[in-house]
C-alpha cells in the first residue's frame, strides 16, 4: 500500500519565548521543499534538544497522520499548521490503528522500520500555550510514531511511503498506547507487546520493568 507524503519536516533546537517563558527545544520544524538526506540517526538539518528522552536510532523519524488535525482544529477552534506536532513527515491516511511495530516501509531511496509510539510531552502545551492538550492527546491516542532507518537514503517531499512488510505480530501502535496509558496492569498486554522484536529498546526496557512490578 502507498500513502502520499504531505509535508516533509525538519528543525534544529533553538530557544523560544511564550508566555515569557523560555524554552529550548528541537519541537519546532518547518516544512522543506528539496530532497533531504535520511541518516540512521534521522534527516540532516533535524534535531532534539532532549536527547534522553528523543532521538537516537530507535527515534529517527516522527510521523504524524494529516487525518488528525481536523480534529486538533475542532477540539480547540484554531488553526494548527502542518507540522504542528513536531513530525518530521505528515502522511496522508496510515492511523496509529493501521500500523504496527515492525512494518517496513520504503520512503524515497530509504527503508525505515516502525518502533514505537510518540509519548506526549509537555512541550506540546508549551509550544502551542495549550494546557490540557498532552492530556487530550494521551486520551485520543492521536500521538504519531517513530521510525528506524534500516537503509540511508534521499527523501523527497513528494515521495510515497510504500509498506513492505507487515510484521507478523500486528501490535498496532493504538495497542501500545492504550497499554501504556489506559490498561496499565494488563499483563498479558504487556507480554503481547514484549514478543515483537523490533521494538525499541528503551519502551522494551520500561515494559519489562512493569511487568516485574505486576508479577
Amino acid at each position: 500500500m502507498n500513502y502520499q507524503v504531505i509535508s516533509l519536516n525538519v528543525g534544529k533546537p533553538r530557544a523560544y519565548t511564550w508566555n515569557n517563558k523560555e524554552l529550548f527545544t528541537g519541537f519546532v520544524k518547518q516544512p522543506v521543499h528539496e530532497k533531504v538526506w535520511l541518516s540512521k540517526l534521522g534527516f540532516t538539518g533535524d534535531g532534539q534538544a532532549d536527547r534522553k528522552n528523543h532521538g537516537g536510532e530507535d527515534k529517527a523519524l516522527l510521523m504524524y497522520a494529516k487525518d488528525h488535525y481536523n480534529f486538533w482544529q475542532t477540539q480547540y477552534s484554531q488553526e494548527f499548521n502542518m507540522p504542528s506536532f513536531g513530525e518530521n513527515i505528515t502522511i496522508d491516511g496510515l492511523l496509529e490503528e493501521d500500523v504496527s511495530v515492525g512494518d517496513v516501509f520504503t520512503l524515497g531511496e530509504a527503508e525505515i522500520q516502525v518502533s514505537q509510539p510518540r509519548q506526549p510531552c509537555y512541550k506540546i502545551a508549551e509550544v502551542h500555550q495549550i494546557k490540557d492538550i498532552p492530556a487530550v492527546v494521551t486520551e485520543t491516542g492521536f500521538t504519531g510514531y517513530y521510525f528506524r532507518v534500516l537503509k540511508e537514503g534521499y527523501v523527497s517531499p513528494n515521495d510515497q511511503l510504500t509498506l513492505m512488510k507487515k510484521d507478523e505480530n500486528k501490535v498496532s501502535i493504538a495497542y501500545i498506547h492504550q497499554s501504556l496509558f489506559h490498561e496499565r496492569q494488563d499483563e498479558n498486554r504487556i507480554r503481547k507487546i514484549l514478543e515483537v522484536d523490533a521494538l525499541a529498546a528503551s519502551l522494551r526496557a520500561s515494559l519489562t520493568k512493569r511487568l516485574i512490578k505486576l508479577t
